[in-house]
């Protein structure tokens, strides 16, 4: 299930870092009730020694001027963002906390004015999707004086498809259950795709934005459209939509 919100600043715009995923996290956390936060930020749901936060959000979507010289990105009224999330409780309290107290990124208070609940459903075992914020795929390993570095790899290439796919059935196991025998899925991209590099807090996070043909068990496209994919989808990343 998702949201997509259609919000109104007081001032007629909103003002961010050009940089300014940490600012829509926080501001969705901030949206959520106080221990449902705690709980996903510090603990989250876990799987193979892997913890998920099962959620994931697009880009800001509207009208924007960029202040190069600021660092800055001005976004005039109205924006739009879509959240999603197959946990109840995440869109239980996001909408009712939502309709109620509004938004907040930063210091800006955003107020609600539109909010559509959508309710995608995957009926085949093949779709292509295209995507809302990029998608990561990515390995840490450890230099030989022992330090971990990360390496980000690009749609095409095996590893991206293994790491992509790994996650996925991780995510699905632990929304259908563990015991779930899922028969695997292929993920490869169609046609060109758009490398992004964005930095969250002090780390540079590489992603690709473009359309990807996914085929396979039904339940595992559905958890790429409800909880997004590929890898840090709580930071901004791997929402896609049919």
């Amino acid at each position: 299930m998702r949201f997509k919100i259609t919000l109104e600043a007081v001032n007629d715009f909103v003002s961010l870092p050009l940089q300014h995923n940490e600012f829509i996290q926080a501001a969705i956390y901030s949206s959520l009730s106080p221990d449902f936060a705690a709980f996903l930020h510090d603990k989250g749901y876990r799987i193979d020694n892997r913890r998920f936060t099962l959620f994931a959000f697009s880009r800001i979507m509207g009208t924007y001027q960029i202040l190069r010289e600021r660092k800055q990105i001005h976004f005039s009224n109205p924006i739009q963002l879509v959240v999603s999330s197959p946990v109840q409780e995440f869109i239980r309290d996001m909408a009712q906390l939502l309709l109620k107290d509004g938004f907040r990124i930063g210091s800006q208070y955003l107020r609600v004015t539109g909010m559509e609940i959508q309710e995608p459903k995957v009926e085949q075992e093949e779709i292509v999707v295209h995507t809302l914020s990029p998608v990561v795929a990515y390995s840490t390993l450890l230099r030989p004086d022992g330090n971990k570095y990360t390496l980000y790899f690009e749609p095409g290439e095996s590893d991206f498809r293994r790491i992509v796919t790994d996650n996925l059935l991780r995510k699905g196991r632990l929304i259908y259950g563990e015991e779930v025998d899922f028969h695997g899925v292929q993920v490869e991209p169609v046609g060109h795709y758009k490398r992004h590099i964005v930095m969250y807090k002090d780390s540079a996070i590489k992603g690709y934005s473009g359309k990807f043909r996914l085929k396979g068990d039904r339940r595992l496209l559905q958890t790429a459209i409800d909880a997004g994919l590929g890898s840090k989808n709580a930071m901004g990343f791997g929402l896609v939509e049919v």
